[in-house]
C-alpha cells in the first residue's frame, strides 16, 4: 500500500513538471512557439515562418526589420499579418497566445490593412525565400554579415560556416550531430531528439534504468523499519 502511494505521488510530481516549467497564461517568449501542426517539430516551424517571408523565425527587433527596409510600423504590422496569414493556409494553428490573427483583423486599429482583406495577395511557403532571407544571409555568408548584420561585429567565419539549421537547404538540416543541435536555442534552432530514433531510444532505456534504482533506492529507505 505504502509503495503504490508513494508511486503515485512520484507520478504527480512528475506530472506537474511541465506546467510549472511554462504558465500557460504567460505570452510565448519566441514567435515560432505560437504556431503548432501536427508532425511539425520546432526547427520546421522556424523554417517555415521564413518560408513564408517572416524576417526572422523570433520575434522581429526594429533593426531587422530596418536592414529589411521596412520602416514604417503600419507597414511592419501588415507584413506580420500576411505571414500569419501564410502560417495558416500552410496547416498551422495559432496556440498560447490570447491575440490571433483573427483578433487583429477584427480589431477597428488594423481592420482596414491591406493583409486583412479577404483579396488579399498571400505569400505561399518557399525554400527558396527561406535561404535567401536577410535573416539566413547574416547567417551562413560572413561578406553579407558584416554589410548587412545589425551588429557586424559580431559577425565571424566560424558562424557563418555553421549556420542554424533552419538555413540549411532542403535534406541537410538533420546532417549536423544531434548534440549540436540540441545546444541550438534562442536564435538558434532546437531539434527534438525524437528526430534521432537511436539516440532517443537509448536516451530512454537509459532514463528508465535510472528511473527504476533510484525508485528501488528511494523505497528502500522509506520502508518502515521491522523489528528483529
Amino acid at each position: 500500500m505504502m509503495k503504490s502511494h508513494l508511486l503515485v505521488s512520484l507520478l504527480l510530481l512528475g506530472g506537474c513538471t511541465q506546467y510549472s516549467i511554462r504558465n500557460i497564461d504567460k505570452p510565448p517568449s519566441e514567435r515560432y512557439e505560437i504556431w503548432k501542426k501536427s508532425g511539425v517539430n520546432i526547427l520546421g516551424v522556424r523554417k517555415a515562418l521564413l518560408e513564408c517571408g517572416a524576417i526572422m523565425p523570433s520575434w522581429t527587433v526594429d533593426g531587422a526589420y530596418k536592414k529589411n527596409n521596412i520602416i514604417n510600423q503600419n507597414d511592419q504590422m501588415n507584413h506580420s499579418f500576411l505571414t500569419d496569414r501564410c502560417m495558416i493556409n500552410a496547416g498551422f494553428i495559432e496556440q498560447n497566445t490570447s491575440w490571433t490573427l483573427k483578433d487583429a483583423c477584427a480589431d477597428v486599429r488594423y481592420r482596414d490593412y491591406p493583409a486583412c482583406k479577404p483579396d488579399a495577395v498571400i505569400p505561399t511557403p518557399s525554400a527558396e525565400r527561406r535561404l535567401n532571407s536577410w535573416y539566413c544571409k547574416v547567417k551562413s555568408d560572413y561578406d553579407y554579415c558584416l554589410k548587412h548584420a545589425i551588429a557586424p561585429r559580431l559577425c565571424s567565419p566560424e558562424k557563418t560556416n555553421n549556420p542554424p539549421p533552419e538555413c540549411l537547404p532542403p535534406g541537410q538540416e538533420y546532417k549536423s550531430s544531434p548534440a549540436q543541435l540540441e545546444q541550438k536555442s534562442g536564435t538558434e534552432a532546437h531539434v527534438p531528439m525524437k528526430d534521432f530514433p537511436e539516440k532517443s531510444l537509448k536516451l530512454q532505456q537509459d532514463m528508465q534504468r535510472d528511473s527504476g534504482r533510484q525508485m528501488d533506492k528511494l523505497l528502500r529507505n522509506t520502508a518502515p523499519k521491522t523489528g528483529r
